[in-house]
């Protein structure tokens, strides 16, 4: 991660309020199975923000449900690094699988210093703890996900008889569909198991602020009317959740679902209604 994307993500929802919970409250139960959304969830909002977006499931890059025991929208646990003790793994799982999740995310950006940051050995090494949960594991998700780090984890993988049952994957390229579907394909006969996708905006990371960001909101609208179709009628993609930007960030801002007073953009909409 080269930005600190989620904290972005955090100050957006400080404007999320009563807007997003009349448009998600008696919706949550629509949309497409395979949707789901990423979400810092240290403010207020975040289950507005579910609802409204009519997530069939989210996580928020910790092990650790954010709260809301009547929340419908199911939690998917995630290892955010290394994991220094057994208990809290399968204390999570516990609580997922009680809630009818039988999924547990893997590391996170293990490939960039300012996330998870691990050596590829050293992830390999915990990854037995994850196992001793039962739960379907998904490989860490890499900003690389067709990189060296990713390559070599997978073959330690193979080499050591671990368990992977799907690739996590980040994009945050142009809007280039038939670039993105041709990628999907190749990491999946690569490392031949399903994908999450669990991570992907459009960004421009040269931008310093939205309205220098060379992809403009109309051109992202019609990139997701596009792709979201086809994600739906791939088989070996699981899972996938769009990151929701704040609305003043530069490199994703034209990416945004909500704007800066929590009401869906044409985005948000166009992600609700997925």
């Amino acid at each position: 991660m080269i930005l600190n994307r989620r904290h972005w993500l955090t100050l957006s929802l400080s404007a999320l309020g009563s807007t997003a919970t009349l448009q998600g409250r008696d919706s949550a139960r629509s949309g497409s199975a395979k949707k789901g959304l990423g979400i810092a969830a240290k403010r207020d909002g975040w289950e507005d923000a579910l609802l409204a977006l009519r997530c069939k499931w989210f996580y928020n890059w910790n092990l650790k449900h954010p709260g809301g025991e009547k929340m419908t929208v199911p939690h998917v646990p995630m290892v955010w690094k290394r994991p220094w003790k057994q208990e809290p793994l399968i204390v999570a799982a516990k609580n997922a699988r009680a809630k009818g999740v039988k999924e547990l995310l893997g590391f996170n950006e293990p490939d960039e210093d300012s996330q998870a940051d691990m050596k590829v050995a050293t992830a390999l090494d915990a990854w037995p703890m994850l196992e001793k949960t039962g739960m379907r594991l998904g490989s860490p998700g890499c900003v690389h996900p067709d990189g060296d780090w990713m390559k070599q984890f997978m073959a330690g993988v193979e080499k050591r008889g671990l368990k992977v049952d799907f690739v996590c994957v980040h994009s945050y390229g142009g809007t280039d569909v038939d670039a993105f579907i041709k990628r999907l394909g190749e990491v999946q006969r690569m490392f031949r198991r399903p994908i999450w996708i669990t991570e992907f905006a459009v960004g421009d990371w040269d931008a310093k602020s939205v309205e220098q960001n060379r992809h403009r909101p109309d051109q992202v609208l019609r990139y997701m009317e596009t792709l979201l179709p086809m994600l739906d009628r791939m088989d070996f993609i699981e899972r996938y959740a769009w990151f929701p930007s704040a609305p003043d960030h530069g490199p994703l801002g034209t990416s945004a679902l909500f704007d800066r007073e929590g009401k869906l953009t044409r985005l948000g909409e166009c992600y609700r209604d997925a």
